[in-house]
């Protein structure tokens, strides 16, 4: 998530000289997971480093499964009759990028309404706002569940012409470009009383209790027991966060977390703490900091020690550590690469830009900005650290794909294809929008009529094809 702007250098020291408590864990439920790492140089440094083969993943899968050779939650009545999945070397990568999601969720529903979607996909990884696309992406080729609770619509539900107007129910895919069809910053985001003097008291500008309330209702239980029906088949779904404590990345596995609803009891309440963890996993995987606070889940490290494997730590937003993430989920499903095995396919989807531009609006860089604030000069430059951060991500996901379909925000390059600024909906540009939504209510973080417009412009792309990197294309030139 990337918020618009934040307080003085001043007022963040004095943040900086205010104790905050811990925020309370909502969900006893551990939610499993395993480490990302950067590079060779990120494993072992640590007291909760990988330990030496056989690993204790490799020994924990092997102590879950039952005798057919599943985890033994699939022998649950609840779970029957699925089929067994065949595998399709597909992967699903989905990127960070804050309101700009709403780009990747219209471009999916294009593809969806075009009858051109990727094909299902072994595992799916999100991060960030990708973390909250990741469920309805990964149970795109299934039937919308029916006990789904949707917030009230935004422009993209209720304007334009009726066949462009979305309504929940139809699919997991138009779900999600729904649930990005807010009315108004208040459907996501609380911000704090008092402006700046109450993100002092709160440690942040806004609270995402909304956005806890929106994605409760759409992950639902018969959402859960779609997900663990797909764990039973054999595919997997991780969100990658950020452990404020440790400071590493994690990579939480939705679909082992979904199973640990049916643990045998059976109990309404097991699977409300099982939502409830789902939900959380997904805020925190969405929470930047200064945007919105830290939360604390309760982890199951599967690679650490076994007295620190449960644990309860504070994340954060998992583009601190990865704009997007592919690597290590090899090693997460125990299956590492054959020899001379034919490298993924792989969709790549990243709801930003990849390119920062230039400080000021002037088409010329000789008439650069003649003074700076230590404010401004702050935030770009954490501007350009964030955009190195997207650039290696994509790149290491790049570099392990043997095919390739990619999409990324802006469409230049792309032969018929447009900057989301410059894309029409309902009378004005994306531009034009994103300024009304600033006249009418400076949002911090989430400009409504904007993301409408960017759910128009993506689904126009996804209805062409218009992919910035098209099938077996491993190294696309960035624009």
């Amino acid at each position: 998530m990337r918020i618009k702007d934040t307080t003085t250098i001043l007022a963040a020291a004095a943040l900086a000289s205010c104790a905050h408590q811990r925020p309370a864990l909502r969900s006893p439920v551990a939610i499993p997971a395993v480490q990302l790492h950067a590079s060779a140089f990120d494993v072992g440094d640590s007291a909760v480093a990988t330990t030496p083969a056989p690993s204790r993943l490799a020994r924990l899968a092997a102590a879950a499964k039952g005798p057919v050779g599943q985890p033994t939650e699939c022998a649950s009545p609840d779970l029957a009759g699925h089929v067994p999945w065949q595998g399709s070397g597909h992967y699903l990568v989905l990127s960070g990028g804050s309101l700009h999601g709403a780009f990747g969720a219209g471009f999916y529903l294009g593809l969806q309404e075009a009858r051109t979607l990727p094909p299902e996909a072994d595992v799916v990884t999100g991060i960030s706002t990708g973390s909250l696309q990741s469920t309805f992406v990964f149970l795109a080729h299934e039937a919308e569940p029916t006990d789904r609770v949707y917030g009230a619509g935004g422009i993209a539900t209720t304007d334009g012409p009726p066949e462009k107007r979305l309504r929940g129910g139809r699919s997991n895919i138009e779900d999600m470009a729904l649930a990005y069809a807010i009315r108004r910053e208040s459907d996501i985001l609380k911000p704090a009383p008092f402006g700046d003097a109450g993100t002092l008291v709160r440690g942040a500008k806004g609270t995402l209790d909304p956005l806890r309330r929106r994605l409760l209702g759409l992950i639902s239980p018969m959402t859960v027991r779609a997900v663990a029906v797909e764990a039973c088949r054999g595919r997997k779904l991780f969100v990658g966060v950020a452990d404020v404590d440790d400071g590493h990345g994690y990579a939480l596995d939705l679909t082992a977390l979904a199973l640990l609803a049916y643990d045998g009891t059976g109990s309404p309440e097991r699977m409300t703490l099982v939502r409830r963890a789902y939900v959380e996993a997904l805020v925190a995987s969405s929470s930047v900091p200064i945007g919105a606070p830290p939360v604390q889940l309760r982890l199951r490290d599967l690679d650490a020690p076994l007295h620190l494997q449960h644990r309860i730590n504070m994340f954060v937003d998992g583009g601190a550590r990865f704009g997007v993430f592919m690597r290590d989920i090899g090693r997460a499903l125990d299956q590492p690469a054959a020899p001379g095995a034919a490298p993924p396919d792989v969709t790549l989807i990243v709801n930003t830009d990849l390119s920062l531009g230039p400080w000021h609006k002037a088409d010329d860089l000789r008439a650069a900005k003649s003074g700076w604030l230590m404010t401004t000069l702050g935030l770009r430059t954490v501007g350009i650290l964030e955009d190195q951060v997207y650039q290696l991500s994509v790149g290491l996901v790049q570099a392990k794909a043997g095919t390739l379909r990619m999409a990324y925000l802006s469409g230049r390059g792309v032969p018929g294809g447009e900057d989301p600024e410059e894309h029409g909906y309902l009378g004005k540009t994306c531009s034009q929008w994103h300024d009304a939504d600033e006249a009418a209510g400076h949002p911090i973080q989430f400009f409504p009529a904007y993301m409408a417009c960017l759910i128009d412009y993506g689904r126009d792309r996804g209805l062409k094809g218009q992919w910035n990197a098209p099938p077996g294309s491993a190294r696309p030139a960035v624009q």
